[in-house]
């Protein structure tokens, strides 16, 4: 029996009407061609990811290669969450390996059914005409169609520096699955060219629609400290289950990371000041910015008390001012913090292997 349809699949050279072969199976991919990942480690929430195509043009150097946990385009893959390294088949998402075995029994119930329609249709032709008993087979001339699986992006799109590979995460991912590299400061630059975005289209709306502009500018402000605050808690997270199954289980962050001082404290167990690549004037800048966006939050931006104490030009009770430049500055000083602890968590990953 030829086995046509299941031949396509096939993985070992034997001829097509061997009864047993080795058949691989391509994953389904979304709709821009990536294919969906799961974290072998049930502790690296939300485990799910997608990796897409490789941009052939980014050159991976020396340099670059000091900070990979592989090589690229081997046969294992990075979480891009907690770090981990396994067998690409260990990082199978359970739907691919239910989907490769419908698109298997769609193949094999399409050579059963050709097969068997050659072999009555040769059965009935040697048959002498003009006998008592006719029988006509009409084949189905319309295929049942092949499996659909309908598969999505993620939210997050990010392209490794290191080794051009591209991938998308829920919320933050640390490491390039491909090469895992430490890629959160390409995570963070992602947010800053959005933000780019929501002030750019801000402005465009500044003298027909102020109201609505200053709220687009609000946002862009708020999901700059948003993107911040949750940058430094999953760096902080990550280094701290770094130090072993005896270290102390660590207390619930909370809101410490959207203040400075509190940071600082946190991170001192890790024996790094995220804070050092800033000088006086920046570090002012930062501190001020955060209090803008508690007002902004909290107060429907509107200054009170405790905010007029400390800004020199802030006048209780008027709508604090916001301008998309200044909100763009805000965002470059958070990628300084943001830069700097993701060179922390390379050269930790050196000392750790000896690189």
């Amino acid at each position: 029996m030829d086995f046509e349809n299941l031949g396509r699949y096939r993985l070992d050279s034997g001829s097509r009407s061997d009864s047993s072969m080795q058949l691989g199976i391509p994953p389904p991919k979304t709709p821009s061609g990536r294919v969906y990942r799961l974290s072998p480690n049930e502790q690296a929430y939300p485990r799910h990811f997608v990796m897409g195509n490789v941009n052939t043009e980014v050159i991976v150097t020396e340099t670059s290669r000091k900070r990979m946990k592989i090589d690229p385009r081997s046969n294992r893959t990075v979480c891009p969450y907690s770090g981990i390294v396994a067998d690409d088949r260990d990082f199978m998402h359970p739907a691919d390996a239910d989907a490769a075995l419908e698109i298997v029994k769609h193949a094999a119930i399409a050579d059963v059914k050709e097969h068997l329609g050659r072999m009555f249709d040769e059965a009935f032709r040697s048959q002498p005409s003009g006998g008592l008993v006719r029988v006509e087979l009409k084949a189905n001339s319309t295929p049942e169609p092949a499996p659909q699986f309908l598969r999505e992006d993620l939210l997050r799109e990010i392209e490794c520096d290191h080794c051009g590979r591209d991938y998308g995460v829920f919320a933050i991912g640390l490491f390039c699955p491909d090469c895992g590299a430490p890629n959160v400061r390409v995570h963070f630059d992602r947010e800053v060219e959005l933000v780019s975005k929501q002030v750019e289209v801000a402005n465009a709306y500044a003298e027909s629609h102020r109201e609505l502009a200053y709220r687009l500018l609000g946002n862009a402000h708020e999901d700059v400290l948003t993107a911040f605050e949750a940058t430094l808690k999953t760096i902080y997270l990550y280094g701290m289950s770094q130090r072993g199954p005896d270290a102390p289980a660590v207390k619930p962050p909370k809101n410490d990371f959207q203040n400075v001082s509190a940071s600082r404290r946190r991170f001192e167990a890790l024996n790094i000041d995220p804070f050092d690549c800033l000088d006086t004037e920046s570090l002012a800048l930062l501190e001020i910015n955060i209090q803008i966006r508690h007002i902004i939050g909290h107060n429907l931006g509107v200054m009170d008390e405790q905010f007029a104490t400390k800004a020199n030009e802030a006048r209780l009770g008027e709508t604090i001012q916001l301008v998309g430049e200044d909100i763009l500055a805000f965002s470059v000083i958070c990628r300084c913090v943001v830069g700097r602890l993701d060179r922390w968590v390379g050269e930790a990953r050196a000392s750790a292997t000896g690189a």
